[in-house]
């Protein structure tokens, strides 16, 4: 088990996002890893956050493999114009 806690910065540049966006996450409970605090500054174990990243790795893939979303009706792209004209 590996011990070491990293910080919201840390966390923001291995996986990308900006700090501020972490702390938005930490404030509105939104998708992060689990949040240790350390009196008033939020820390985040490392096998936490492999464990975090892992399970958006295997979710991205589930929601990939996915039937695409259906597109809602309405007035038809210019693709869809042309190619109706083709067919008349």
């Amino acid at each position: 088990m590996n011990p070491l806690l990293i910080s919201p910065a840390e966390l923001g540049k291995l996986v990308g996002l900006a700090t501020r966006t972490i702390y938005n996450r930490i404030n509105e409970r939104g998708d992060l890893p689990p949040v240790l605090r350390l009196g008033r500054l939020p820390r985040f174990a490392l096998d936490d956050v492999h464990v975090w990243i892992d399970a958006k790795r295997t979710s991205e893939t589930a929601t990939a493999t996915a039937a695409p979303a259906r597109r809602r009706p309405g007035r038809p792209t210019k693709a869809e114009q042309i190619a109706r004209r083709g067919r008349a």
